[in-house]
């Protein structure tokens, strides 16, 4: 088969649907086990038709990733076969043992889901009591251990304002910090708890304050994919320096514990299954002439009326397709991406060339009122 432009960067691989806690804005509704998840042989094989595909890195999770008893069978293999690993856990499974099991597979990251700094609130959202202090002492135990630990904070109504503690918590300890927002996917989280707009943008304000009060070496903090895009007033808070549109079929794909295979495991309907691995090879699912044509074989004409008249379009593509689904029912046609939302809180500011050089240069720090005071309430109150 011939080879495709797109590569693979990253496969997603939700090695099992498992899970022993059961936290409120799972996308997955994670808990009990597919009854037809991949045996150790078939996952051992998938881990091969990744490296035939040219994948780059692999992340494993879940539900709970560790809960398998395979996981270092074929962990260790996506190392041998010379892809990156990184482990998504929520930190309550484990054993002295690991961390030294860890350290031998020299994993890109070992990244740690927290929702509070506040135990009580923690629990609550993880839907387990004494999860916080579990997760507090597998993150000690991993920077025991010199891992690059990374934390994963989900946002939504319940936690929104416990960003600074995070914040405060992680600060100055070696820990990355990925910043996303809750979607609706899951059965057990209700859309009353979805941040509203001045939520959602008021979390870039966070990321920025963040960015500008802190060294990276102290806090090293990103938003998700579900974050931005084209603000005229903030800088880019994702990993890279300009968003380029929905990354799901283009550099990176989802694996559902079945063999499913999506591009983006957010995007979790069966309609966006583009095969299954027992069926097809990935390479033959990633080559195909008419695989993930939302976003490879994107057009104008394929944007939502929240993003036809946007001058990014074509850079942006209508921005999180899995953000867009939840809020509007189709795709390309993100309804909070920044661009849209600073048009409609900071009319004024935008119009004034000299006040939005002020805003871009002092950023909401030194601009507490009006708009950005507003916003900024949303963790401080006052």
């Amino acid at each position: 088969m011939e080879a495709s432009k797109y590569k693979l960067s990253c496969a997603v691989w939700e090695f099992t649907l498992r899970c022993n806690l059961s936290c409120v804005h799972c996308g997955s509704s994670a808990g009990k086990a597919r009854a037809d998840e991949l045996n150790t042989e078939e996952a051992l094989k998938l881990c091969e038709d990744l490296k035939r595909t040219g994948c780059r890195g692999v992340a494993l999770m879940g539900g709970e990733p560790l809960l398998r008893k395979d996981f270092w069978a074929v962990a260790s293999r996506i190392k041998e076969l010379g892809m990156e690993l990184s482990v998504i856990t929520n930190g309550t499974v484990f054993s002295d043992e690991i961390f030294g099991q860890f350290k031998a597979l020299k994993p890109r990251a070992v990244a740690v889901s927290l929702d509070a700094a506040a135990a009580r609130l923690h629990d609550e959202i993880r839907g387990v009591p004494g999860s916080y202090k579990k997760t507090s002492a597998f993150m000690d135990r991993a920077l025991e251990q010199g891992l690059p630990l990374s934390v994963i904070t989900t946002v939504h109504k319940l936690n929104l304002k416990e960003l600074p503690a995070i914040r405060d918590l992680l600060k100055g300890r070696g820990i990355a910090w990925q910043v996303q927002t809750a979607g609706a996917e899951g059965r057990r989280f209700s859309k009353d708890l979805l941040l509203d707009e001045e939520e959602f943008y008021s979390v870039g304000i966070f990321i920025e304050a963040c960015r500008r009060g802190s060294c990276a070496k102290d806090l090293p903090i990103i938003g998700a994919h579900d974050l931005g895009y084209n603000s005229g007033i903030l800088k880019n808070i994702s990993l890279y320096e300009k968003w380029e549109g929905c990354q799901a079929g283009v550099s990176v794909l989802g694996i559902r514990s079945n063999g499913d295979v999506l591009g983006c495991l957010a995007m979790n309907e069966d309609g966006y299954v583009e095969g299954n691995v027992r069926s097809w090879g990935i390479a033959e699912i990633w080559n195909g002439a008419s695989a993930f044509g939302y976003t490879r074989h994107f057009k104008a004409g394929d944007a939502g009326s929240n993003c036809a008249a946007c001058p990014h379009l074509y850079a942006c593509k209508g921005g999180c397709n899995e953000m867009s689904l939840m809020k509007s029912g189709s795709l390309h046609n993100d309804p909070y991406c920044f661009y849209k939302l600073e048009r409609r809180f900071f009319a004024e500011e935008l119009s004034d060339p000299l006040l939005r050089l002020r805003f871009r240069l002092n950023g909401w720090i030194n601009a507490r009122s009006g708009a950005f005071g507003s916003l900024g309430r949303r963790f401080f109150g006052g």
